[in-house]
């Protein structure tokens, strides 16, 4: 019943390693994964303490509120700070270099947060955490490196705007677990559907670029 919460992250990652990080980034990926892994507990520790202070609000659209302190903003915004601890930003590496290794640092900070998930629902599992979240925290791992980009050289409306469909983008989804608890849950997966595709066709090119080869 937990397998896909607890396992979901990481498979994903090692099947976008296999398919998309050239064999000369393995080592440089797996330090980044290891990075990541390192800021894992500082930042659910953040996250616990920030859903300690919007109240849950059972029954209430308001539960939305909570769910995006409690988990997505934090595991959004936080792998980010964190890996501005390990690299420089503005750092000049070779085409698509970037995103995979700010993906790797994602998903090694968001690799532990099943496990730590599964604790906190041990006993009663609910729908929205055992099958949508690992989904979620998986197009977090692929969308936001390309926001973060897009963010760095961007300034004024365009970097406030950045932000802000960020934001309001975790919050719609913060709105599942009320949508399961009024029987809306089709709606739910609509908007998993919507995040997995906005990740693929927002930030996946990138990860699949390489550098150009000169001509001969």
């Amino acid at each position: 019943m937990y397998f896909f919460l607890i396992f979901g992250v990481p498979l994903a990652f090692i099947f976008l390693v296999l398919r998309e990080y050239p064999e000369g980034e393995r080592s440089v990926t797996g330090k980044a994964f290891a990075r990541g892994l390192a800021a894992a507990i500082p930042i659910s520790l953040v996250a616990r303490l920030l859903g300690a202070i919007v109240p849950t609000s059972y029954g209430s659209f308001l539960l939305a509120f909570h769910e995006w302190a409690d988990r997505l903003l934090p595991y959004s915004l936080l792998p980010a700070l964190c890996y501005l601890v390990f690299y420089r930003p503005g750092e000049r590496l070779p085409s698509g270099a970037a995103p995979r290794r700010l993906t790797a640092f994602y998903a090694g900070a968001l690799a532990p947060v099943g496990l730590f998930e599964t604790f906190r629902v041990w006993g009663k599992p609910e729908p929205y955490a055992l099958f949508l979240l690992p989904l979620f925290l998986a197009a977090i791992c692929v969308a936001m490196p390309r926001i973060a980009a897009v963010a760095h050289e961007s300034y004024g409306f365009k970097l406030v705007a950045t932000y802000a469909g960020a934001a309001l983008a975790t919050l719609l989804a913060s709105l599942c677990p009320y949508l399961f608890l009024v029987g809306l849950w089709p709606l739910a997966l609509l908007a998993v559907a919507a995040a997995a595709a906005g990740a693929w066709f927002f930030a996946y090119p990138e990860l699949e670029r390489r550098p150009e080869v000169p001509l001969a």
